[in-house]
C-alpha cells in the first residue's frame, strides 16, 4: 500500500517545488560527545562511590552553610558544582605561586592512620571577603588580584576560618561512618612541598560560596588511599 503523506508533508513538498524543486534539508541530530577514557590509568572509584561522596558532600555543604552564616553573620549558598576523579598533578599543575592550601589529617575511629592529608583550597576572592567579615566590614572588596599575597594577619584569619571548615567535615559522613578530620596546617608553597604523589589518584570535590556581595569557590582534594580505607571500613 503505498504512503499516505500527511497535510503538513504535502505543504512542505509544494513549498520546496516553488523553491526550485529542492527538498527540505533534514535536520541532523547533534552530535555526541564522549569523554576520553585512559586504559593506562583506569578509574579507582565506581561511579556509585562518586555518587555516594556527591550524597555525602551535598550535606557538608548544608553544614557548612550554616555555619558560615553563623560566624560571619552573613547570607551564604554554598553548593557542590562537581565530584571527580583525577590525578594530583591536574590540580598541583594549576595551582598558582600566591596559593594557600588548608592541609587535614583523617582520624578513623579513635585511631589516625598515617596516609596522605585531605587538602582544601579556597578562591582568593572569596576568602579575602570572608575575612573583612571577620573584622567587621561588609565583605565588600574589589577585585584581587591573582598575585595577591596575604599577610601574618590574614593567614591567622585564614586559619580560624578554614579550621571550622574541617571541623564540620567529620558530620557529613554521620550516616555512614564516624570520621574526624583534624586541621594540621595553612601550606603557603603547595608547589615546593611534597603532600601527595602527582600520579596518585584522587577524588577532587569543587563547592561554590555565594554571597550578596561575591562569590568563589571551595576545592577539596580527598586522596584515592584515604577514600579506599574509608570504604573498606564501610563495607
Amino acid at each position: 500500500m503505498a504512503e499516505v503523506l500527511s497535510q503538513s508533508q504535502i505543504d512542505a513538498l509544494l513549498n520546496s517545488m516553488k523553491g526550485g524543486g529542492a527538498a527540505p534539508a533534514r535536520e541532523e541530530a547533534p552530535e555526541k560527545k564522549y569523554r576520553k577514557y585512559d586504559f593506562k590509568s583506569p578509574r579507582k572509584f565506581t561511579k556509585d562511590r562518586l555518587k555516594m561522596l556527591r550524597g555525602i558532600f551535598d550535606n557538608y555543604s548544608r553544614i557548612l552553610n550554616t555555619r558560615i552564616n553563623g560566624l560571619l553573620h552573613a547570607t551564604c549558598e554554598v553548593e557542590v558544582e562537581s565530584v571527580e576523579e583525577q590525578r594530583y598533578y591536574e590540580f598541583s599543575n594549576a595551582l598558582q605561586d600566591g596559593a594557600v592550601l588548608t592541609v587535614a589529617n583523617l582520624n578513623m575511629e579513635g585511631d589516625r592512620d598515617e596516609e596522605e592529608p585531605m587538602l582544601m583550597l579556597l578562591t582568593t576572592t572569596v576568602m579575602v571577603s570572608m575575612m573583612d567579615r571577620l573584622l567587621g566590614g561588609n565583605g565588600n572588596v574589589e577585585e584581587v588580584p591573582d598575585d595577591y599575597e596575604y599577610t601574618d594577619l590574614d593567614l591567622c584569619l585564614y586559619e580560624n576560618l578554614t579550621q571550622e571548615f574541617v571541623r564540620c567535615m567529620g558530620e557529613s559522613w554521620n550516616n555512614y561512618i564516624r570520621l574526624d578530620f583534624d586541621f594540621e596546617r595553612v601550606e603557603t608553597n603547595p608547589t615546593l612541598v611534597h603532600l601527595i604523589g602527582l600520579d596518585e589518584t584522587v577524588v577532587m570535590v569543587d563547592l561554590k560560596l555565594k554571597f550578596p556581595n561575591c562569590d568563589g569557590g571551595l576545592s577539596i582534594v580527598l586522596p584515592g588511599t584515604m577514600l579506599t580505607n574509608i570504604f573498606t571500613r564501610i563495607s
